[in-house]
């Protein structure tokens, strides 16, 4: 009804009301009497209404209403309505809430509201001697009136949903002394209200199975207003009690007056016997919609006999089912599942209709009577059952898959069936043809990957998507095994069906001789489609006169404040034209600060802020803890007396300049401001002086130089066939950036020759000009299958967010995107793929490794991110949950998503109901700093059943560990307990666990139970300070992890801890652990790393002691020791076993032996880069051939070293010296190796690199020292600086960096200027 929800909005402003709270009881009791009260009077129009007194006792009750209302001395009522929810608002809003919080004795007093009260109560007393069900036929309640909604069923729905919103409100209050409260058990109010919930159902489905109103079936729905009324009447005469009893009626007599209405099923006999013949006619809507199932199953008898049993079983098989799945796919098949639901109703209703015969009633003579075989009709149904099941799975995969998961389907059917052997033992024999012939296809899955430009590419890859396919369906149809939510026959046939169709996949496959021609090709070498040569980044190409124009600007024109805005069409290259000029060394001396952030079309306003404070005066985490206001205003002051350069990249909107550009001060000292944005509203919004500049497109020659840099490298196009070719492809690219790196992308696959380059040239066609989704969308289309799930997952991820790429494979890896490959890791096959689509252009380099190249960050660019979630959407691969999405429409939509990437906590709590085969989760908060608060992930995490990725990104704290799902992979999150459970274990499947501390537990020792070992799967284990609960279980029962690769941080207090674990873990490749020092070791203990560690870093956990062992680890290849007591015995016994290190940092060491390194001929072969960081070390003696191959030496914060050895100058191999200004001595040296390393050698890749060091004097006055450090920090953001240094006691600040002898002087004469010296 209409009424509730104003009135509900009335009873929310009474609440809020200060001087109403001592009067909620009361302001609910009026509300439930008069929403009562306007249901009735809705039924005016009806003759039953009149018949019974309903309509006459509403009427006398309004009055009183009325009478009490006029008694107040505020408006007066306009007593010729009879409306009673137009009247009644009126009285609410301005009469009733004035009678609350009136304190008058004749408004509100307890004697006047008892007064009104008792009226009310016996008013319903006088007509309950006189009230009696309606007998008036059916056919005299017809209706004429000219509104068709009165007599719709839409108006019956409405009345029974306001009635069962009353009945709700009983059942809540248990609080003796409300006016609203029931005695005794409410079950039977319960029941009532389920019945009426049937009722509504059975309305539905009535209603939606008829072409159009009939007369018989517009008395039904008159019929089943009378039933909602009458048991509406019987609640509001007689319940609740309200302190005055029912002495006139027994409360076992009230209880008689409700069952009544719960045991009457007979009138809907007739009702289903008509629907029968209107079968054929049915309408094709969604059977969930209509409450097909809810209406038979809800009251079906359990017990009478096996085949009852079994129709309850698959009639809900099939409610639970039909709500996923479009009606379209189950066309063909309404008619019968109509009338076996029709014949199971007619059964269950005829049944309930006999009274005292239930027991005796024989199901076959039930049969005959009705005139079906109701056994018969199980059969078919057991079909339909079973086709809802199979579609309503296959409808929610997605149509692109990491070809990884049939490895992941065939570790886990052995593990499954030695797990749950008894619940699996009817499917023994299929399980072990299905994983025969999964086994059987693993080489053709292989030819899939390392063949991506075979001929018979399409069928490959439609083969390879049937097969992961079948492999999810195993996986379910096992899960429905173990946890029984299917019958036996039922997943018995579907598992008959898959190796019915795996062997068409494989006759297909063979048909077109596929496996056989290309076998024996593809064994013989590795594909070059799996391992690519790092590139790093390349210059930018075109736009000369364009960068000299803006270079321009910049420097010169108006004095006050300018706003350089750079607007164009998405892949012109705005962003990279924009830090092009950021970075220019002839702009950025110009300034006093720089600055930049990125604000894109989803933003935080605070974290937009902080970025900027942290160019402007570096970065302090104390100032997270402020709001945007204060944050604001610091940015603002900072700015306000300096020449400054701002970059704001990526603005959608105007609002988004508004809210960053109050934090700009135009002090008339030419500061500049740089935007970019897609919008020219948005640049022309943010222009002060300056006309917006409209990047143009490249020109022909541009674009040509640009493809040719992309496919050739440093290398030129030698044909003059080829060239003409690509001309021709690059003036068709449409002159857009974007555009021709995309295609570059694709021409770097392929071979050089002309045929090829044609044969894209025609693809492209004429219809790409100017359109980059165009590109891209023809990029993913050439992908090989293999990277196509790779590509889209990158749409998880935020705008503009640097992703890190140990992280990013470790979730390709555990989504099963990576196919195994005999004698390769996972996560080098997984950097391939990788590298494959960098080398395509879709993915962009932010970082790469010092000493092997290797990608460690990457990003994707605004226009490919936006591909990748609208694709992956479109694949019902992805879908970004936002909270403008979240609806009940949303919730329950037909798909679900394989992953889904959510914003906010709250949109997961409101999707998760609907979520049961999604198989990833993924948060992302653009508010990276933020911590929730503990999240109960118990809520929730349950529904996920077949969840395998958890990322929580350590933004979100959990409750607890979520144990039980057991297919999971991957776990990120934050925990603020001190311990593990010990069902930890049960995640049988995890391999990757990284649980971060909250900042309140970052310092304590997190216990490990023993059982963690157990998890053999595991690969990265990343948490921090951890150290075993039980030693003594871990070294007597536990396995050991083959598989675990990289752990952090495990905390040794003796070399048996680190001996224990690592004796556990064989095959570890990364270690960073802490550990308890000894003050004088007897013996220099050696302990054996595993012999495939690559990666090693120690921290000490207390201050400078010796390590109490010396590291034994052959194949190790990065080193870093912090922290420690070191000496020339220590060193030489560590390094005789590390003949293989590439990368050595030593920092924070105290050196003895009188502060000496001894470095003999043979000790560090291999080492490529040498970093040393504050060391108190003095004398550095170095032999000729120690250091062999080094490329990079890196010295900060040396200041006692003498010298670095003159034996650099003759390293053929060094590339880099990095020295800060410890002393003139090192500098010199460094000089001089310089010198010799460029003149003599030769070696023009030489770069010598000095952080220059401004010591800076001040006094420090009282109460001003603090101020005087904040002054210093805005150091920070000056070109070249790299960092700063306080010392108090001795009253000056060390400032270091990058500086020539002007720069020096130039910073050093502003800061007097400013007062700051």
């Amino acid at each position: 009804m209409y009424f509730n929800n104003e009135l509900s909005g009335l009873k929310d402003r009474f609440l809020k009301s200060l001087l109403a709270q001592k009067y909620p009881d009361r302001i609910n009791f009026f509300l439930w009497e008069l929403k009562f009260l306007d249901c009735f009077l809705h039924l005016q129009n009806f003759a039953f209404a009149s018949e019974c007194g309903m309509l006459d006792v509403s009427q006398k009750m309004l009055k009183n209403f009325k009478r009490m209302c006029a008694t107040f001395r505020s408006i007066r009522p306009n007593a010729g309505s009879d409306n009673a929810f137009a009247y009644l608002k009126e009285v609410i809003c301005k009469r009733l809430c004035a009678t609350l919080l009136n304190t008058r004795p004749d408004a509100c007093s307890d004697d006047g509201f008892a007064y009104w009260n008792e009226v009310i109560w016996k008013t319903k007393q006088e007509f309950r001697a006189k009230y009696s069900f309606p007998k008036t036929p059916l056919a005299s309640n017809k209706v004429d009136d000219d509104d068709i909604n009165i007599h719709s069923p839409k108006f019956v729905m409405e009345f029974i949903d306001a009635v069962v919103g009353n009945l709700n409100v009983l059942v809540k209050i248990n609080d003796p002394c409300s006016l609203l409260f029931v005695p005794g058990p409410k079950e039977q109010i319960d029941q009532v209200s389920k019945e009426l919930k049937l009722l509504r159902f059975f309305v539905c489905f009535v209603s939606n199975k008829c072409i159009e109103p009939q007369y018989g079936h517009t008395t039904f729905y008159i019929h089943a207003l009378i039933e909602a009324s009458h048991i509406a009447m019987v609640v509001w005469l007689h319940l609740p009690v309200y302190g005055n009893g029912n002495q006139d009626l027994a409360p076992s007599e009230v209880s008689r007056l409700l069952s009544d209405f719960i045991s009457r099923n007979s009138n809907y006999i007739d009702v289903l016997k008509a629907l029968k013949s209107t079968i054929p006619q049915a309408q094709n809507k969604h059977a969930a919609e209509s409450g097909i199932v809810e209406t038979p199953t809800h009251n079906l008898m359990v017990g009478l006999s096996d085949q009852m049993v079994n129709l309850q079983e698959m009639l809900c098989l099939l409610r639970d089912n039909l709500i996923h799945l479009p009606i379209l796919d189950l066309e063909f098949h309404l008619q019968d599942m109509d009338s076996v639901i029709l014949d199971a109703g007619l059964l269950i209703y005829s049944l309930y209709d006999i009274e005292g015969e239930k027991e005796d009633t024989v199901l076959d003579d039930m049969n005959r009577a009705l005139g079906f075989d109701l056994p018969r009709n199980i059969e078919p149904i057991k079909v339909m059952v079973y086709l809802v099941m199979q579609k309503a799975f296959q409808c929610n995969l997605p149509r692109v898959h990491g070809l990884g998961y049939v490895d992941f389907l065939l570790k886990n059917l052995n593990d499954f069936q030695g797990r749950y052997s008894d619940s699996l033992a009817f499917l023994k024999n299929q399980l072990q043809v299905i994983q025969t012939e999964f086994e059987s296809l693993q080489p053709f899955l292989k030819v899939v990957i390392e063949e991506p430009h075979n001929k018979l590419k399409t069928l490959n890859e439609d083969c390879a998507t049937q097969i992961i396919r079948k492999a999810y369906e195993v996986e379910y149809v096992v899960d429905a095994c173990i946890n029984k939510v299917a019958p036996h026959w039922c997943l018995e046939r579907w598992l008959l069906d898959i190796i019915e169709e795996i062997t068409c996949i494989k006759a297909k496959i063979q048909e077109k001789n596929t496996v056989e021609d290309t076998m024996k090709t593809v064994i013989t070498h590795t594909s070059s489609q799996l391992a690519r040569t790092p590139r790093m980044n390349e210059e930018i190409v075109g736009f000369k006169d364009v960068i000299e124009n803006l270079r321009n600007r910049l420097l010169n024109g108006t004095k006050g404040q300018d706003v350089i805005s750079i607007h164009g069409m998405p892949g012109l290259g705005k962003t990279t034209l924009a830090n092009r000029l950021y970075s220019d060394r002839s702009v950025v001396s110009h300034f006093d600060i720089c600055a930049q952030c990125c604000v894109s079309q989803v933003y935080s306003y605070k974290e937009l802020l902080l970025a900027l404070l942290c160019d402007a005066v570096g970065d302090d985490s104390a100032r997270r803890k402020h709001n945007e206001n204060k944050l604001a205003d610091k940015l603002r002051k900072t700015l306000l007396s300096r020449r400054y350069l701002i970059l704001v990249d990526d603005v959608w909107d105007n609002s988004a300049w508004d809210d960053l550009r109050g934090c700009f001060p135009d002090a008339n000292n030419r500061s500049r401001i740089i935007l970019t944005t897609r919008h020219h509203e948005v640049a022309k919004y943010a222009s002060v002086h300056s006309d917006p500049l409209h990047l143009r497109m490249f020109d022909e020659d541009e674009s040509w130089k640009l493809l040719e840099k992309k496919v050739f490298g440093e290398k030129r196009c030698s044909s003059l066939l080829l060239k003409d070719v690509g001309l021709r492809i690059a003036k068709m690219c449409g002159q857009l950036p974007l555009s021709i790196v995309l295609v570059a992308g694709i021409l770097s696959e392929m071979e050089k020759e002309v045929e090829c380059w044609e044969q894209v040239a025609n693809n492209l066609g004429t219809h790409i000009h100017n359109d980059s989704r165009a590109i891209v969308n023809q990029s993913y289309h050439v992908l090989p299958c293999h990277l196509k799930s790779c590509f889209l997952y990158f749409g998880a991820f935020l705008e503009d967010e640097v992703i890190d790429i140990s992280r990013l494979i470790r979730l390709w890896i555990s989504e099963s995107f990576i196919k195994s490959s005999e004698g390769r890791r996972l996560e080098d096959i997984a950097e391939g793929y990788l590298e494959n689509l960098i080398g395509r252009n879709l993915v962009m380099v932010t970082q790469r490794a010092d000493s092997d190249g290797k990608v460690k960050a990457c990003r994707l660019h605004d226009v490919l991110l936006d591909f990748c979630k609208e694709r992956a959407a479109e694949e019902n691969f992805l879908l970004w949950i936002n909270r403008d999405q979240i609806s009940t429409k949303a919730v329950y939509s037909h798909k679900q998503h394989a992953h889904l990437a959510f914003t906010e906590m709250d949109n997961l709590v409101e999707w998760s109901a609907s979520c049961s085969l999604v198989g990833s989760v993924l948060f992302k908060n653009p508010d990276s700093y933020l911590y929730s608060p503990a999240f109960s992930t118990s809520l929730i995490l349950l529904n996920f059943k077949f969840l395998k990725v958890l990322d929580l990104e350590h933004q979100v704290v959990i409750d607890f560990i979520p144990t039980e799902l057991f297919y999971l992979r991957y776990l990120s999150a934050s925990i603020e307990q001190n311990s593990i459970p010990s069902s930890i274990s049960n995640l049988w499947n995890l391999e990757t666990l990284i649980l971060k501390s909250t900042p309140v537990g970052r310092h304590n020792t997190l216990l490990l139970p023993s059982t963690i070992w157990d998890m053999v799967k595991l690969r990265h284990l990343h948490i921090p300070k951890f150290s075993p609960e039980n030693e003594e279980a871990l070294l007597e029962n536990s396995a050991r992890l083959y598989d675990l690769e990289t752990i952090s941080t495990p905390y040794f207090s003796s070399v048996e801890d680190a001996e224990l674990i690592l004796r556990k873990t064989p095959n570890l490749r990364k270690l960073i652990c802490e550990v308890e020092c000894l003050e004088y070791p007897p013996q220099y203990h050696v302990l054996n790393f595993p012999i495939r560690l690559e990666i090693l870093k120690l921290y000490r956990s207390k201050a400078f002691k010796t390590i109490p062992f010396c590291i034994s680890a052959p194949n190790l290849k990065y080193l870093k020791l912090s922290g420690f007591y070191l000496d020339s015995q220590y060193l030489s016994e560590t390094v005789d076993h590390l003949k293989h290190l590439e990368v050595l940092k030593l920092c924070d060491l105290e050196f003895g032996d009188h502060r000496e390194w001894k470095v003999s001929n043979g000790m560090f072969p291999q080492l490529k880069i040498l970093k040393l960081e504050y060391l108190s070390l003095m004398k550095w003696i170095v032999a000729d051939d120690a250091f062999p191959n080094l490329e990079q030496l890196v010295l900060h914060g040396c200041q006692d070293l003498m010298e670095i050895p003159s034996c650099f100058m003759d390293i053929l191999s060094l590339k880099y010296i990095e020295v800060d200004m410890s002393n003139k001595s090192v500098v010199k040296s460094a000089k001089n190796i310089e010198e010799t390393q460029v003149e003599d050698n030769q070696n023009t890749n030489f770069k010598l690199v000095i952080i220059k060091k401004m010591v800076l004097k001040f006094d420090i006055y009282q109460n001003h020292d603090k101020g005087r450090l904040e002054t210093f920090k805005k150091l920070v953001p000056l070109p070249g600086v790299k960092s700063v240094r306080f010392d108090m006691d001795e009253k000056k600040v060390t400032v270091t960096g990058v500086m020539d002898a002007n720069e020096v002087q130039l910073v050093v004469s502003k800061l007097r200027k400013r007062g700051m010296l």
